[in-house]
């Protein structure tokens, strides 16, 4: 979890700003009313932004804004007005961006500010320019923001690293006039194989032709900025850009994705497990689908409510992502009933890896307040190759019928 300081002398502003940010983004946030407080808590925390107030009793000149600056943290600078004074401070600063408190609209634009920046972390930008000077400013501009960036000096390396899978890039930024293959060729490439809402392109280009921006728009870019800009313009462009890509990822997440788990869900299931399916038959090669149930789970709702038992359910994500594969697919399907589909692994992988799954369930212990409890599973699984992944399912299921009437909390392959 990433973490977020908030430094003001106003006990409500940093209660209202706290909870504005939390109700936005996932993240752990420290708050501080005095310089000689930060300085403590820089010691034991490292940050990734800061929320700071101008003016602090022991901090009028903007200490706190230098000492986080020292430490390459990014500062969204909060002021309680923009007299000479406050103004001379900031612009002499190098912030990410400065607000006035007026109204709430305010602390709300400095939580999605916070919101993006943490999101930046974990976002990679391509930069294609083949000169050296403008990648080098470039780069100075999106490092400021927290992104990661890549840089390549042609169109046909920007090609060869993007085909490589070796990042994963939200966004790129390309300029229109480069040797060998230009801005616009790159971006048509592009969109060959990747739509706008997996894969954002901003054009960049100091032409003064306007066709120009028509013509890139046309073929697939999301933007185009004209040289000479603002660092100001370059940012909120890439942040409107990065926004969308977000926005996309969610909308695909809420449909394919089961709302309490957070796991894969049944619809998910049929379309990529059935391409796994389908590409190990055209390999010759087996699969693993296992079907896995929680046991006697009526009795947990029945004993401790609902909402105890949501929980229990949500321990199914949180024991399978320890002991699986990132690229095992795993989806609930029902209410307490799990579907996995795994490749790349023996029978007898599958059968030990299943009773550690197993275990795992039998000697964990929940806890919510004062109640304490354990439950158990039973697996059925279904190893080989059929015609479709419904009738591996069926298959798997079968197998974890026999588990349940045979005393459940047992695994049972069925090799086919």
């Amino acid at each position: 979890m990433k973490n977020v300081l908030i430094v003001d002398d106003s006990r409500s502003i940093l209660s209202i700003v706290t909870k504005e940010i939390v109700r936005v983004v996932d993240a752990n946030i420290v708050t501080a009313k005095s310089l000689q407080e930060t300085l403590k808590i820089i010691e034991e925390i490292d940050f990734h932004i800061a929320v700071i107030d101008v003016n602090l009793p022991d901090s009028e000149h903007g200490e706190v804004i230098d000492l986080m600056l020292e430490k390459d943290v990014p500062v969204v600078v909060l002021a309680g007005s923009m007299d000479t004074k406050t103004k001379k401070i900031i612009l002499e600063k190098s912030i990410l961006e400065y607000v006035v408190k007026t109204d709430r609209s305010t602390i709300v634009y400095t939580a999605n500010i916070v919101k993006r920046i943490l999101k930046n972390y974990d976002e990679y930008v391509l930069l294609v320019d083949d000169t050296k000077t403008s990648r080098m400013f470039l780069r100075m501009y999106l490092e400021a923001l927290k992104l990661n960036v890549i840089e390549v000096s042609s169109a046909e390396d920007a090609l060869e690293i993007i085909d490589s899978k070796e990042y994963k890039f939200s966004l790129i930024l390309t300029d229109y006039e480069m040797s060998g293959m230009n801005g616009m060729d790159l971006t048509v490439a592009l969109r060959c194989k990747y739509s706008k809402e997996n894969l954002s392109i901003i054009a960049v280009s100091g032409a003064d032709s306007s066709n120009i921006a028509t013509s890139f728009l046309r073929y697939g870019a999301n933007d185009f900025i004209k040289k000479p800009y603002t660092q100001e313009e370059l940012t909120a462009r890439i942040n409107v850009n990065l926004d969308l890509i977000n926005l996309f990822k969610k909308s695909k997440d809420d449909a394919n994705k089961d709302f309490l788990t957070g796991l894969y869900n049944r619809r998910f299931l049929f379309d990529s497990g059935e391409k796994i399916v389908s590409k190990n038959r055209r390999k010759n090669k087996n699969v693993a689908v296992v079907m896995l149930d929680i046991d006697f789970f009526k009795k947990i709702n029945d004993t401790y409510g609902h909402d105890v038992g949501d929980k229990a359910i949500k321990q199914i994500q949180v024991i399978l992502h320890k002991k699986l594969r990132e690229s095992d697919l795993v989806c609930r399907v029902g209410g307490e009933e799990f579907c996995m589909v795994l490749e790349d692994v023996s029978s007898s992988d599958i059968e030990k890896k299943f009773e550690i799954v197993r275990k795992s369930f039998e000697d964990n212990i929940i806890e919510i307040g004062s109640i304490s409890f354990s439950y158990t599973v039973s697996i059925g699984i279904c190893y080989g190759m059929l015609n479709s992944l419904e009738d591996m399912i069926t298959e798997a299921d079968n197998a974890l019928y026999t588990a349940k009437n045979s005393g459940r909390n047992k695994v049972i392959l069925n090799i086919i």
